[in-house]
């Protein structure tokens, strides 16, 4: 029969310190996988969502083309009427020749503004809603990143100490000294 071992209770909570360890880990683990299989669910919702935004931007920007093209048809209408106006004046110099001369160039300009609006809209306009659907979308995915967070650690390693063999030697010599004394004094 040999003595126990002298560590066995400090090697017990060793080893139970060290299931606790690998519980808490597995189950962060666990947790982490299931951040992450959302944020990649997300991150495609998101790759969605800007295609949306952009698609919207120049549906915004077809429309208002549209609308530039109806107002270009009224204008196009009314120079029609003003150069036949002009045409019948034969000869001479009239003030409604002079008046159909302003009434041309305010056709002109109305013309031109119809222009500046339709070229700022798929210039400088449409640059910056590109810049504001980008910046949101970037801004959209580091959040959706920061949610995933850091993945688990284990840590330090839970140290398990030895078997005191020198102790269980000298717990074994002592019970063989105690059994001589009691087999000794029969």
């Amino acid at each position: 029969m040999c003595a126990p071992d002298p560590n066995r209770g400090i090697r017990m909570q060793a080893k139970i310190e060290k299931m606790k360890k690998d519980t808490q880990y597995h189950s962060a683990s666990l947790k982490y996988w299931n951040r992450e299989a959302s944020v990649k669910q997300r991150q495609g919702a998101l790759t969605k969502g800007l295609s949306r935004s952009r698609s919207d931007a120049y549906s915004k920007a077809l429309w208002t083309l549209g609308k530039g093209r109806l107002a270009n048809e009224a204008i196009y209408r009314a120079k029609s009427k003003v150069k036949g106006a002009q045409k019948d004046i034969k000869s001479g110099e009239s003030r409604a020749r002079g008046y159909m001369a302003s009434k041309y160039k305010a056709i002109l300009d109305k013309q031109r503004q119809i222009e500046s609006t339709i070229d700022n809209t798929f210039g400088r306009n449409m640059d910056i809603a590109q810049q504001a659907i980008s910046r949101n979308h970037m801004y959209q995915v580091a959040k959706n990143r920061e949610r995933l967070a850091t993945r688990p650690e284990y840590g330090a390693p839970v140290m398990m100490p030895p078997r005191d063999r020198a102790g269980q030697n000298f717990a074994n010599l002592q019970m063989a000294l105690q059994i001589a004394s009691i087999g000794a004094s029969f």
